[in-house]
């Protein structure tokens, strides 16, 4: 069993009652006023540890245009994709191709020969390099959270740029493996370049060049000001450091709660009288 917190005496498994035999404190409410000064310290600690992170995050979505247009940027690609991007020729006619077109050809078991097609299909590599920059879109979007974090400047660019190669490389593997649509479909001979690789391509070089635009305007976060027990948060943790003690610190906390107290009374009466001048 435990020990009493106010006398110290060791209590019994017979001691079930919620007084101490000893000195007859409460077990329960002994220093439960101190219990949730601890708790509500411990919950403004934590949000105040926490709360910058969020407004890092959304500075990095809405902070300013700029990061509007990077968080547009960074989907528009995979849009542009709609846009018909290579076509097929053939004595059956012409076919454009688009992401949907992608999309269906994977869904009727695509992976499987484009999989058996990778060791000697450049035709192949460029279409798992564009469905790889297709999804990059996704994880850069996810990243773009912590992009004003300690490494969020490297990691956020080194993303863009790989995703911009990512579309080069497919560029570069259909020009290569044109020869090789046979193993995809036995109708058309010919393939070529259609507006949509373009299009793709620029949007992937925009979403880099805007990224890198706002790291080098810069952009300044607003940070929520944060309180632990009436004091902000930088006073308490440089207080903290200073090696003051508990009870030192709460002192200075009481006197800023009743500052506040005292404002929010004159604020309180202030609109009050307005309203009984209005009122008149």
């Amino acid at each position: 069993m435990a020990d009493c917190p106010k006398c110290g005496k060791h209590l019994r498994m017979i001691d079930w009652r919620q007084t101490c035999p000893h000195c007859g404190v409460n077990l329960i409410y002994f220093r439960s006023n101190e219990k949730l000064l601890d708790d509500s310290e411990k919950a403004e600690i934590e949000h105040a540890h926490s709360q910058p992170r969020i407004d890092r995050a959304k500075a990095a979505y809405f902070g300013s245009p700029v990061a509007i247009a990077r968080f547009v940027m960074t989907i528009l690609p995979v849009v542009t994709l709609l846009i018909p991007f290579v076509k097929f020729s053939g004595a059956q006619g012409t076919k454009l191709i688009n992401l949907v077109s992608v999309v269906n050809f994977f869904r009727g078991g695509g992976l499987n020969t484009m999989l058996g097609a990778l060791p000697g299909s450049a035709f192949a590599f460029a279409l798992a390099f564009l469905c790889l920059a297709a999804v990059m879109f996704l994880i850069n979007a996810i990243f773009l959270i912590a992009s004003f974090g300690k490494h969020g400047r490297a990691r956020q660019t080194a993303l863009y740029a790989f995703t911009f190669l990512l579309a080069v490389d497919a560029l570069v593997c259909f020009f290569i493996g044109r020869g090789g649509i046979d193993v995809f479909t036995k109708q058309y001979t010919s393939a070529s370049l259609y507006i949509g690789a373009f299009v793709f391509i620029l949007a992937e070089l925009a979403a880099l060049c805007v990224n890198c635009a706002l790291y080098i305007r810069g952009i300044k976060v607003k940070y929520t000001p944060c309180l632990i027990g009436g004091l902000p948060k930088e006073e308490y943790f440089s207080l903290v450091e200073q090696g003051m003690t508990r009870e030192q610190i709460r002192r200075k906390m009481l006197v800023a709660l009743a500052q506040m107290q005292e404002e929010y009374d004159k604020k309180v009466a202030a609109e009050e009288a307005e309203h009984e001048r209005g009122g008149e």
